[in-house]
């Protein structure tokens, strides 16, 4: 009887997992909608999300999100005659990727090498999946509306952990691990640059007109939170965001250049209170968040990664650490810099490849993308702008789960611009509303008519 009902249950989840892989692959919001809200569940169980154990393997609810994206991305790609160049970026990054995979499981076994993959996995898989989809005003809006959404649920955790920090009421929340040593920080680096996001969304509500008044409301609370929750590199990058936000706009109005000055500023006070709190830790302590520490860290790792040539082509695989020595002691944790852990796992081609993927897609849709007003919450000019907060992110941190998304759609964004007409590639790349067009009859015309 209970191998009746085990197999039962395989078969009913056997059947739910075609039936949301197919959802998957039809509808974007869908995929989009399962990454963010893996974020969220990340950011509340921190490492110990739901799972379950199969032949020795922890599998998390995230970890079937992942698969299901990538799976569903990989599907889509057979469906497409031919790849643009970014898409043939991301390919050769995941198969740099996939081959320090195999090469870490043969070397270290499957576990750890599996879990030293899992963000990897979440980034690729998201931007293959969204770089598939044909550019949509429509599309694009409701991902950006789910965002929100989950920016919502990622700020009421920030709330209910600080309830329990400064009020002492527990809400059953599970607790932050990492930061904690500043009260404020509720929420880990990643997290709190998932709101970012939302922010760059709704802050073109502040520089152009047309954006409902909710959306300036809902920016100045993100901006709140942004910097309750004590981030140095957030704050960074969410100035440099708003920077290039104003300075793609066709004109600075008053409001625009209020907003980017007191934002600077506000960003500039808190940075340097912030420094001078880690300046007067005791002594003989080490912050794993000071510049010189990362800095120590990043010179160790990249000098015994380049003693090998078989390093710079294929790096090394997965599953062996970032084992370095930082002001005398052993450190084994993440480097906190992207483009170091992709140079160490894929070799210099999976460096040139995520540059690609950043600063080279950030430089494509600075010229193809114009600014374009009321095209939706998500509208395609902010694309610059969180490429630029990406940019600025991985010098210090790895990517959140989120950012596949936002790498993926500018993928798509600056394929369908590239498959344009020559003489039509400097208009936007998406359907835009055209504006109403009085009819009436011009006077010299009527007298003609006569």
């Amino acid at each position: 009887m209970t191998l009746i009902l085990l197999g039962l249950a395989l078969v009913i989840v056997a059947g739910f997992g075609i039936a949301l892989l197919e959802l998957t692959i039809r509808r974007a919001e869908v995929g989009a909608a399962l990454v963010f809200l893996s974020a969220v569940v990340e950011a509340v169980f921190v490492y110990d999300v739901p799972s379950v154990h199969v032949s020795g393997a922890r599998v998390g609810v995230t970890d079937v999100v992942a698969v299901t994206v990538l799976g569903a991305g990989l599907a889509r790609c057979l469906r497409l005659r031919r790849f643009g160049r970014y898409q043939r970026w991301l390919i050769l990054l995941g198969f740099l990727l996939l081959a320090s995979l195999i090469r870490g499981i043969a070397f270290y076994g499957i576990q750890p090498s599996v879990n030293d993959s899992r963000l990897y996995i979440f980034f690729v898989g998201a931007a293959l999946y969204m770089a598939t989809f044909r550019p949509s005003v429509e599309l694009y809006d409701r991902i950006g509306q789910i965002w929100l959404i989950a920016a919502v649920l990622m700020m009421l955790l920030a709330c209910a952990r600080w309830l329990n920090v400064f009020a002492g009421i527990d809400l059953g929340v599970p607790a932050e691990r990492y930061g904690v040593e500043i009260a404020v920080r509720v929420l880990n680096g990643p997290y709190a640059f998932f709101l970012l996001g939302p922010f760059i969304l709704t802050v073109p509500s502040w520089l152009r007109r047309g954006h409902p008044r909710w959306a300036r409301w809902f920016a100045a609370l993100l901006l709140v939170f942004l910097m309750v929750l004590d981030r140095r590199t957030v704050w960074a990058a969410m100035l440099v965001g708003v920077a290039v936000l104003v300075l793609r706009g066709r004109r600075l109005g008053p409001r625009a250049v209020a907003l980017l000055v007191a934002g600077s500023i506000l960003t500039a006070v808190f940075f340097a209170s912030d420094v001078l709190v880690r300046d007067d830790s005791p002594s003989g302590t080490t912050s794993t968040g000071s510049v010189t520490w990362r800095v120590e860290g990043w010179s160790y790792l990249g000098a015994s990664w380049s003693e090998s040539p078989v390093n710079w082509i294929v790096g090394r695989p997965f599953g062996s650490g970032f084992a370095r020595e930082v002001e005398g002691s052993k450190v084994v944790s993440n480097p906190h810099n992207f483009y170091l852990e992709v140079m160490i796992r894929a070799g210099l081609g999976g460096l040139v490849a995520i540059v690609a993927l950043t600063a080279g897609l950030l430089g494509r849709l600075w010229r193809r993308v114009s600014v374009s007003g009321g095209a939706g919450l998500f509208d395609p000019s902010v694309l610059p702008a969180l490429l630029a907060t990406q940019i600025i992110w991985y010098t210090a941190w790895s990517p959140g789960l989120e950012q596949g998304i936002v790498t993926g759609i500018a993928i798509a964004v600056s394929t369908a611009g590239a498959r344009m007409p020559a003489r039509r590639r400097n208009y936007h790349p998406l359907p835009a509303v055209p504006p109403p067009v009085a009819l009436h009859r011009a006077p010299a015309m009527e007298e003609e008519a006569t």
